[in-house]
This record gives C-alpha cells, structure tokens and sequence, in this order.
C-alpha cells in the first residue's frame, strides 16, 4: 500500500469520525432540549401550584379575593392584597409566554392556559378591569397578543 492510499484512509476514516461525531452531537442537543422543556414545564406546574395555594388557608383573603374578583369595593389594604397577587400571576404568566416563545414549552398547553386566563378576564370583572388597566405596564407584549389576539379588541372595549 502506498503512502497515498494511507493517507486518503485515514482521510476517509478521518471524515466518518466527524460525521459520526457531528451526529452524535446534534443527538446530545435534543436531548437536552426536551430535558429542558421537561424542566421547563415542572417548574411552571409547580409554580402554578404555589399561587393557587397561597391563600387557601386565609379565609379572610379569600374574601378579600372573591369580592376583588366580582368587582367590589376594597380597603386600601385589601386593594392592595388584590393587585399584589394579580401581579404575582401576571409575572408567572410572563414567564410562560417567554417560555412558549423560545420553545420550552408545548404549543396545545399554552394554548389551554392562555383561554383559562382569557376566560377568567371574561367572567370576573375586578380581574377584567385590573388586566385592562395594568396590562399595558405589567404584561409581555407577547403575552398582551396570546391574551387578547383572538378577541377583535373587545376584551377591554367599552
């Protein structure tokens, strides 16, 4: 065997071993995508889980709540209690839109969350109007747009 033909075996060994690697490589980086779409979507099940049992246990915020969300009249302290927890949800709900948009997380669960919070701005008007009011400084462009897109503009009309 000449030097040559050496050569171009060890070339061509040379090149399947990058290819190979490349391969190799391209398997080790969706592996690690769906790991972290997999941690993605724990951490956001379990921050979900925080908020809604924030409060359970407080009878009297849970009035605070329930009378913020039919729209009632609040205490300044109350009022506050209301806006700090819609703000909370707000964040968390910033978070998942961020997260659905650098694809972390699945399309069909994004899209039930985001009609579960279009639906709950629809049935409770102390929620309605803290969204209309606040939205503009506390909500993601991108989750304003998921929220309101498919609503003609109407869901803090007149």
């Amino acid at each position: 065997m000449t030097r040559e033909q050496r050569r171009d075996i060890f070339e061509a060994i040379g090149i399947v071993a990058i290819v190979a690697s490349l391969i190799f490589f391209a398997l080790e980086i969706r592996q690690n995508s769906e790991l972290m779409k997999a941690q993605s979507r724990t951490e956001m099940a379990h921050d979900t889980v925080e908020l809604l049992i924030l409060n359970v246990g407080n009878t009297d915020f849970l009035d605070v709540w329930n009378r913020g969300n039919a729209g009632e009249e609040l205490t300044e302290l109350e009022q506050t209690q209301f806006t700090q927890t819609y703000y909370a949800w707000i964040w968390h709900w910033n978070n998942v839109a961020y997260l659905h948009r650098v694809g972390l997380y699945d399309e069909a669960e994004y899209a039930m969350q985001i009609n579960i919070v279009r639906g709950e701005i629809d049935e409770f008007p102390g929620f309605k109007r803290f969204w209309c009011d606040n939205r503009q400084r506390v909500a993601s462009p991108e989750l304003i747009d998921a929220i309101e897109g498919t609503s003609g503009g109407d869901l803090c009309g007149p």
